[in-house]
This record gives structure tokens, C-alpha cells and sequence, in this order.
């Protein structure tokens, strides 16, 4: 199953006003967090990725998402160790790839 949700959406309430403080969102805005988030993700290939099957296929994640992991993993030169700890545990790489601040990571 492919997920592609636009990042150029905009949602009715966004999950981060309830955890981040003005100032802690405005670091992040600040930072290449916010340079990420809102100017990189929507350029990032996520329709490059036509490996998964549509109908048999394991769900994946959101692509987008994917495609900006697998960029900060480059340019940071994370380990697939770090980067999966990145996207479980930073707040900065969940603002970054527009991802639920609270959600959870399963990986089996």
C-alpha cells in the first residue's frame, strides 16, 4: 500500500500546538526543522518509491516522510540504528517530516 499525503495540506488543528510552547515552535521554525518542513518535504521524490506493491505489498509508511528520512540520514550520517531512533524519539526529525508528535514507532 502506498501512502502519499500532500505536506502542502494544511490540517484543521495542527497535533504540535498542544506540546510545543510559542517559543519551542518558533526555535524549530527557526531551524532546519522549519526549513525542512515547510520548503525541502514537498520537493522530497517520495513517487520514486514504486517498490511497493499496491495489493500484496507490506503497508509502509507515509512516503514523503520516508523520502525526508532517508535524506536526513545522508546529510546528518546517521547509522540505520540512529535514524530509526530519530524517527521514534526527536521531536525535531517529527516536526521536520510532518509527522504526529505523539505517535508511537512499531518496528517488527
Amino acid at each position: 500500500m502506498r501512502t502519499l499525503l500532500n505536506p502542502q495540506q494544511t490540517r484543521l488543528f495542527d497535533p504540535f500546538d498542544s506540546v510545543l510552547s510559542p517559543k519551542s515552535r518558533q526555535r524549530l521554525l527557526d531551524s532546519w526543522p522549519g526549513v525542512f518542513r515547510h520548503v525541502l518535504l514537498q520537493r522530497m521524490p517520495a513517487d520514486a518509491f514504486v517498490y511497493f506493491d499496491p495489493t500484496q505489498g507490506r503497508p509502509s509508511k507515509e512516503l514523503y516522510g520516508m523520502a525526508g528520512l532517508i535524506f536526513l540520514a545522508e546529510y546528518f550520517n546517521w547509522t540505520k540504528e540512529q535514524a530509526v531512533d530519530a524517527y521514534c524519539l526527536h521531536m525535531d526529525v517529527h516536526y521536520a517530516l510532518n509527522l504526529e508528535p505523539v505517535a508511537y514507532c512499531r518496528f517488527q
